[in-house]
């Protein structure tokens, strides 16, 4: 006969499970079944804290005002269709609009006038929760759709018409007018013209305006790269009303920014001036800087993200060309884009890569497959994080209104991505028609998910691991390969 002291752990462990596998199966139909009443979002109001603002910086540009040439993207003739009266370079989109007695219905209006007929809707501020509250929350159990996720449109169309410089369907809604004071002249230099000045990859360190002591040290530890890699740093302006870490956001919240760089901030509140001048003195003395005239903070890290991805598409497309053959009697043409390198890695400075395995690992790539990657640690599933009352727990809050999902679009962790050339054109544009979001990953994730056939690819070995630090590519700093 078995003891019943032998069986009482047995016991107690299965009670556990079971409980565990019931808690699971709860929270599942919980959140399928769950009901989102109508006086959340009534119809025709909007929240009084709440408002997300479209912006379009046409009207702002020195450059859009030049006529038909520069309405394209990439711009066809760097840096003369971006470079301003102030020798600063202009990163704002220009594009045309087709004209019309009404502006086109995006997908998110056109499926609210079937699901709430007696309702009249306005702008985009609460049109994506009121859809998620009809019928958004019952796709995949609620983690469908992020098609919907303004500006819904087919971004197909769009892109080709402002590939060619052609009139758009739509309006951009996330167009900062972004202008660079300084740029890099060792990398993509705005007056090289070279055909022979090509990388096998140009990393892109995301910085910030303070960090001097991190661009410091990546520079001593990237002097002796082998192949033609080139490193260069983006950054911006420093905050200088004094906030400090504080900062108040959309939806009536707070976020003070806890760790290291909220320290940071805080030590920098009242040294705007001082940092604003010496890293415009950094940037003369290395010439490997890409300073921006936006304000610098955390919750502006999606304009370091959209001014980067610019640069790169516009500074780094190099030249075109055409080649003409003769085949059949007859004169046959085609225009050719030799570009300056056929992948990006846009990182965080507090991360390093590893130059020789980064290098093997586009090796082993067609230069078609390089061109068209966009790839990084995915992220499924990740939880979106809402508002509490404890500010310094708010880092990745985001309200309803933004984000009405559970989880958020799948997307690649912010600290590093890789992005081919090719996708990197589609993806300036899919930014410029994706509503502002403070955080730059999920921003760029949901900007991905419009692009047509592209969706971010995870990378097997990406991070350092203690199994396998020596065929890792990237790693935390200070760690060393």
């Amino acid at each position: 006969m078995v003891s019943t002291r032998r069986i009482k752990p047995y016991l107690t462990i299965c009670t556990a499970f079971g409980a565990f596998i019931l808690f699971v199966l709860w929270h599942k139909s919980a959140r399928n079944a769950v009901t989102y009443p109508n006086s959340c979002v009534s119809c025709g109001q909007h929240a009084v804290d709440y408002r997300i603002p479209d912006f379009d910086g046409t009207n702002s540009s020195c450059r859009c005002a030049r006529g038909p040439r520069v309405y394209r993207w990439p711009p066809k003739r760097v840096p003369e269709d971006l470079i301003c009266a102030d020798s600063s370079y202009d990163l704002t989109l220009c594009v045309r609009v087709k004209s019309s007695s009404e502006p086109m219905e995006t997908r998110l209006h056109q499926r609210l006038k079937l699901l709430d007929k007696d309702c009249e809707h306005g702008g985009e501020e609460s049109a994506l929760l009121r859809w998620f509250e009809l019928e958004g929350h019952r796709l995949d159990g609620g983690e469908g759709g992020y098609d919907m996720y303004p500006l819904a449109i087919n971004l197909t169309d769009t892109l080709a018409a402002i590939t060619h410089g052609k009139q758009a369907p739509y309006a951009l809604i996330t167009n900062p007018n972004i202008k660079l004071i300084r740029t890099s002249l060792t990398a993509c230099a705005p007056h090289d013209r070279s055909s022979k000045d090509v990388y096998d990859l140009v990393v892109i360190y995301k910085s910030a305006p303070c960090n001097f002591e991190e661009r410091s040290r990546i520079r001593e530890a990237t002097r002796n790269l082998p192949g033609r890699i080139r490193v260069v740093f983006s950054l911006g302006q420093p905050r200088a009303d004094l906030g400090g870490n504080l900062f108040h956001m959309n939806g009536g919240f707070d976020i003070r920014l806890p760790g290291k760089a909220g320290a940071k901030a805080v030590e920098w509140a009242r040294r705007a001036t001082e940092a604003r001048e010496r890293a415009l003195a950094e940037a003369d003395k290395f010439g490997d800087m890409i300073i921006g005239d936006y304000v610098d903070t955390y919750v502006n890290l999606t304009y370091k993200l959209i001014a980067s991805h610019r640069w790169a598409s516009a500074f780094c497309r190099g030249r075109s060309f055409w080649r003409f053959a003769l085949a059949k009697m007859k004169l046959n043409c085609a225009m050719f884009v030799l570009g300056k390198s056929d992948v990006f890695v846009f990182i965080d400075d507090d991360y390093a890569f590893h130059a020789g395995n980064v290098l093997n690992y586009l090796n082993g790539l067609t230069k078609l497959d390089r061109r068209q990657l966009l790839s990084g640690l995915l992220l499924i599933w990740e939880l979106v994080n809402r508002p509490v009352k404890d500010t310094s727990r708010n880092k990745w809050a985001v309200s309803r209104y933004e984000i009405p999902w559970l989880h958020f679009a799948p997307f690649a962790s912010g600290g590093v991505t890789f992005v081919g050339a090719d996708v990197l054109r589609g993806l300036v544009v899919a930014e410029a028609y994706t509503r502002f979001l403070y955080g730059n990953d999920a921003f760029m994730g949901f900007a991905a998910a419009k692009l047509p056939f592209r969706r971010f690819q995870s990378m097997k070995g990406f991070y350092l691991e203690s199994t396998n630090n020596l065929t890792a590519l990237i790693a935390h700093s200070p760690l060393r390969f």
